[in-house]
């Protein structure tokens, strides 16, 4: 995963201890996503899905941002302050276009009110990713360009890093 690689390339080169530099988490089994997707009484977006069984969350994935594992999910301190910062945006229609019945935290900076929130499977536009940090940051399609765009910035933290050492 090119994501790996890039955190690997950020961690020899960030001498200050800028940010944490974690692996994913082992992957969840079929049985947790199952077991996740009975607790929230609907299936996963299936992107979000995929990552799961591939990886149970990222801590630290991108600077101070969580990626949400299926422990999050259910109920974590985690996704107790997403909850939290979600109420802090009400109202959050005329920022998104979607209530918060209709949104779920997928990830959250620790130290900030960064969020990302994605579309639940009720709605019009299913899986697509907000990120919002006291307004509205940018808008996905769906997990992967979320994911993909995280890792871009990623790079940019990297080039940064580099330039900043020269």
């Amino acid at each position: 995963m090119i994501a790996h690689l890039v955190k690997q390339e950020i961690a020899k080169i960030d001498f200050d201890g800028l940010w944490e530099n974690t692996l994913p988490e082992v992957r969840a089994s079929e049985e947790q996503v199952q077991f996740l997707e009975s607790k929230l009484g609907y299936s996963v977006d299936p992107q979000y899905r995929a990552f799961l069984l591939h990886a149970n969350g990222w801590r630290s994935f991108s600077q101070f941002i969580d990626i949400f594992g299926v422990d999050d999910l259910v109920g974590s301190a985690r996704s107790a302050r997403a909850i939290e910062l979600t109420e802090t945006l009400e109202p959050l229609e005329p920022l998104c276009g979607f209530g918060k019945n209709d949104l779920i935290p997928i990830a959250a900076s620790s130290n900030d009110i960064d969020l990302m929130l994605m579309t639940r499977p009720h709605t019009s536009d299913p899986g697509k990713v907000f990120w919002v940090a006291g307004g509205l940051i940018d808008t996905f399609t769906g997990f992967d360009e979320w994911f993909l765009s995280m890792v871009d910035y990623l790079r940019l933290d990297h080039q940064q890093l580099v330039e900043r050492n020269t």
